[in-house]
């Protein structure tokens, strides 16, 4: 549906006061008629804490409730002379709209709503200054007064919403307010939409002007209207043969009151609707001809009806002729219904009561506020709001309902507005977003193209399209523009033969003005179909001649053209689709590479983890088995020294030379019992076991460190290398010292080589240490001659195993550090020859 949305200085009252400080002394002079273009583009907050659109259709927004989102409103100027704030304005301005500021975005749900009831959002930017504005604004879900965009759509949500923002224009007194209405569906905040447009919704408002003149004679500037035809359908710009957007224009105008003394004017004041008289004198002739086929008239229609009705039917006839015509004279049924429609409650009636003093202001009828006129008017445009719920109230329809009203009672009238829409195809014009409008303009650019083709190419060379002057003729069948005497004779027609009156009648206007409008620009051509044109058609004659060369025309192949229509439409529809499914699938492809790309890196770092884990395993396993080996060998060892300690005469020998030269010292001592000398002999066992075990944990130490040692050397030998192999060339000193260390590592003693040998035991008596265990010779043989004559007692044997125990622990610890000395040989090795590999 279309709507019309006023903004004037109640729109307002708030923002007015001081806002005229900064215009100058006075207003520079400028056209009494520009065209804003609106963009409006919302977004929500999604997963990831960013803004993303909100799927917009055809038939409106698709909100989810409960969530924050973000509105940015764009406004530029269609006509194309509109300069930067130039230094001088006086001097310099083009006559274009100067947008000097905005103020924020207003929010409410529902249509025609209160300006007090509206909810100021909270501003996040905004920008204005020359021929265009931008501000972006951030909707809290949480506000109270939008509570209601929180429900889903079933459950009381709006099935509409409406948008406004206030302009300070320079030169203009009063703030400008455009309101946007536009369809809402508010669902669940999980809700997901896998198709769906992004497409802003657009919207046009054509600002007409009106002069004035102040007490100090200063020239001045008020808003007279302000003009919608709701949402642009940029999707129609690519139409075949340049027929671009295909848009309904401006329903209504919403005229200043009418000037009484001049009425018929020729200034720059666009002709008031309702304006004219129609002469009821007809001649005995014509009447005697009607009146004849009155009589006749009892079913099918009768021939010569054809060609009195093109002449023109006589005002006096009218009322019955046209409803004959439509064949709705004896529908008493409908009638009742209409008594019960007008009953009941209308949810269009704040509209409905705002557009019914715009409507047909220049006739007495409709003058009077709360008059004959306007309360007929009213309740036959609420009726049918009631009716027809798919339609519902366009303003429009206000029009036409006005015309029938001039002629018959409201209830026969209600019953012929009822046959238009849905007998002649006005009704489709109105539904489905303008669809069925769309394709007409569509077919009237085509007739134009095969019979006005001059015209229609300055039109294209302008960017003048049939949207701008043509759909308010479609929709309203020419009674909101034009003078009565033309729109009776019109209806006449159209009730004759129904839509290709339209065709013809348009046709023959822009034949007419033809050579005015090929000598206009673009501007120039928007006010002659606004002022000029209308004005023309006011005398009768000219009336009667333009219903002749409507006639005349042939309006032919409108049904080839709907055709390519409905084909270039289906085509555009099932591109919008593959381009909706080609964007969901690059957001998905993008998704997928993302995961690609994480997976990778885990699966390279899984790798590298494996590897590593790898690389370990490998390196434990070698040091548990060196440990093993080692563990082995020693315990080999032990069982060794433990038989050695047992068999050992020479340890025998000496430990009774050290007996018996203990024995000879005086001691008072006295024997001990057979049992304390049994529990030292366990006890001093269990210390030469610990100090043994103490032994072994010192030797695997000394082994791994021995080891680790040797991996580093095999390290540095393997860098050396790879250095001498890029170099080519090595110092013959550098390779002796590495020959070296390397031979003195292979020749390394091992812990084998400090254990007692059995065999030389046996054949040497004497053991080659330091101490107590280095006597001569001739002492230890003159001992052994002694000490082997003589019987050993338990203490004797005592004694003997200490002194053998002792003596193996100092050979051991002896053992200990000269590997202990050769380890750190060996690593000071090491770090030469890191040491020589890095320089």
């Amino acid at each position: 549906m279309a709507s019309s949305l006023v903004g004037d200085l109640s729109a307002a009252p708030s923002m007015t006061g001081s806002l005229t400080e900064g215009l100058g002394p006075a207003a520079p002079p400028m056209q009494l008629m520009h065209v804003l273009e609106c963009t409006v583009d919302i977004k929500e907050t999604d997963a990831k804490g960013t803004f993303s659109h909100v799927p917009k259709e055809r038939l409106g927004y698709k909100l989810r409730g409960g969530i924050d989102k973000q509105v940015t409103i764009n406004v530029t100027q269609v006509t194309n002379n509109v300069q930067a704030e130039p230094d001088d304005p006086q001097s310099s301005y083009t006559g274009g709209l100067y947008i000097e500021r905005c103020f924020g975005i207003l929010l409410a749900p529902g249509r025609s709503v209160k300006h007090s009831d509206m909810q100021l959002l909270e501003m996040v930017s905004g920008s204005s200054g020359g021929s265009g504005c931008s501000v972006c604004a951030l909707w809290n879900a949480g506000e109270s007064a939008l509570a209601a965009f929180n429900v889903a759509s079933g459950d009381g949500a709006p099935a509409y919403m409406s948008l406004a923002l206030d302009l300070v224009i320079r030169g203009i007194r009063d703030p400008l307010r455009l309101v946007i209405e536009t369809p809402v569906k508010v669902y669940p905040p999980a809700e997901r939409f896998w198709y769906y447009s992004k497409r802003p919704l657009v919207q046009q408002f054509y600002i007409n002007l009106r002069e004035s003149v102040d007490s100090l004679g200063q020239l001045q500037y008020e808003v007279a209207s302000v003009e919608t035809s709701g949402e642009l359908d940029r999707s129609r710009l690519n139409l075949p043969l340049s027929l671009s957007s295909l848009l309904p224009s401006p329903l209504s105008a919403a005229p200043a009151p009418p000037s009484p003394s001049e009425p018929d004017s020729d200034g720059d004041e666009p002709l008031l609707s309702g304006t004219g008289e129609v002469s009821k004198d007809c001649g005995v002739d014509v009447l005697e001809n009607w009146a004849q086929v009155l009589r006749n008239w009892i079913g099918p229609r009768p021939r010569a009806l054809s060609q009195l009705v093109r002449v023109g039917v006589p005002e006096a006839l009218r009322g019955e002729v046209w409803l004959r015509l439509a064949g709705v004279d004896q529908n008493d049924k409908l009638m009742e219904t209409y008594r019960t429609l007008i009953s009941k409650d209308c949810p269009f009636e704040a509209v409905i009561q705002r557009d019914i003093a715009r409507t047909f202001p220049a006739h007495d009828f409709f003058r009077e506020a709360g008059g004959l006129g306007q309360d007929s008017l009213l309740r036959m445009a609420r009726a049918y709001a009631v009716y027809d719920v798919e339609v519902g109230y366009c303003q429009g329809l206000s029009f036409l309902a006005a015309t029938l009203l001039l002629h018959m009672p409201e209830e026969q009238a209600f019953c012929l507005l009822v046959r238009l829409m849905y007998g002649y195809g006005l009704r489709e014009l109105y539904k489905d977003g303008f669809e069925a409008l769309y394709m007409r303009l569509h077919q009237l650019d085509r007739l134009m193209e095969e019979q006005l083709n001059d015209l229609r190419a300055h039109f294209q060379e302008l960017g003048v399209e049939p949207h701008m002057f043509a759909s308010q003729w479609f929709l309203t069948v020419f009674t909101a523009r034009f003078p009565l005497p033309l729109v009776y004779h019109i209806l006449d027609v159209f009730l004759l033969q129904g839509m290709d009156t339209l065709f013809q009648v348009s046709l023959a206007l822009l034949s007419r003005a033809r050579k005015d409008l090929l000598q206009h620009d673009f501007e120039g051509v928007l006010k002659y179909f606004r002022v000029t044109l209308p004005k023309k058609c006011r005398a009768e004659e000219a009336s009667r001649q333009i219903v002749k060369l409507a006639c005349s025309i042939k309006v032919k192949r409108l049904q080839k053209y709907q055709l390519e229509y409905e084909k270039f439409i289906k085509e555009s529809a099932e591109k919008e689709k593959i381009n909706v499914e080609l964007e969901r699938l690059k957001v998905i492809n993008t998704q997928l590479q993302q995961e690609k790309d994480v997976f990778e890196s885990q699966l390279k770092q899984t790798r590298s983890n494996l590897e590593e884990t790898q690389r370990e395993s490998v390196h434990y396993a070698a040091v548990a088995r060196d440990y093993r080996e080692i563990c082995a060998r020693l315990d080999k060892q032990l069982h060794q020294m433990q038989d050695c300690v047992n068999s050992c005469v020479s340890c025998s020998v000496k430990l009774a030379q050290k007996d018996n030269k203990e024995e000879l010292e005086p001691k008072g001592e006295e024997k001990e019992s057979s049992s304390d000398t049994e529990a030292r002999l366990k006890q001093r066992v269990r210390d030469l076991e610990l100090e043994l075990a103490q032994v072994k944990l010192a030797h695997v130490q000394a082994q791994c460190s021995n080891q680790e040692l040797s991996h580093q050397l095999n390290a540095a030998l393997s860098e050396m290398q790879a250095a001498m192999n890029q170099k080519q060339s090595v110092t013959p000193w550098l390779v002796r010292t590495l020959g070296s260390i390397m031979e003195a590592a292979q020749n390394r003693p091992s812990f084998q080589t400090y254990l007692p040998n059995l065999n030389q035991e046996q054949q040497s008596p004497s053991l080659h240490r330091q101490g107590s265990f280095s006597n001569t010779q001739g002492q230890s043989h003159a001992n052994l001659d002694r000490r082997v004559s003589e019987p050993y007692s338990p203490d004797v044997v005592r004694r003997k195993k200490d002194l053998n125990a002792k003596r193996h622990s100092m050979l051991v610890e002896s053992n200990l550090s000269k590997e202990a000395k050769d380890l750190n040989r060996r690593s000071h090795d090491v770090t030469i020859v890191k040491n020589l590999s890095m320089g």
